[in-house]
């Protein structure tokens, strides 16, 4: 099954951190062993490069990208209009962050699971995998 992935989750993913759950390490576990494929939304490469840039992590933005890009099991999944569309259906109120509404939209939009621990995002329809 094809999920698609918040950045925390990747991130956590990526440098082991022990913050990543059972269940979604498993999930990409699998998609490193060629069972699955993890959708990666563009956004999240934004929010990546905004959190390194702020210091808030420390891993080096273009050894993470060219790592995901090699994998054949990694896709990233474009910023287009109609996940734009989708974000509408997500309430400001109930997702104020603006890049947790678009990768919300494009697990919505790809008909996927959300590979994620943010509460607020289950509070939306998502199916939620942790």
């Amino acid at each position: 099954m094809p999920y698609v992935t918040d950045t925390h989750s990747l991130v956590w993913y990526m440098t082991g951190d022990s913050k990543l759950s059972a269940g979604a390490r498993r999930t990409f576990e699998d998609a490193d062993a060629g069972q699955d494929h993890i959708f990666i939304p563009c956004i999240v490469f934004f929010e990546l490069l905004y959190l390194v840039e702020k210091k808030k992590v420390a891993i080096n933005f273009d050894s993470f990208v060219a790592r995901v890009s090699s994998s054949r099991n990694y896709r990233v999944e474009p910023l287009c209009l109609p996940i734009i569309k989708k974000s509408r259906m997500i309430p400001r109120e109930k997702i104020r962050d603006p890049w947790d509404r678009l990768i919300a939209a494009t697990s919505l939009h790809l008909s996927f699971p959300l590979i994620t621990r943010d509460e607020s995002l289950k509070n939306i329809g998502l199916e939620i995998i942790w």
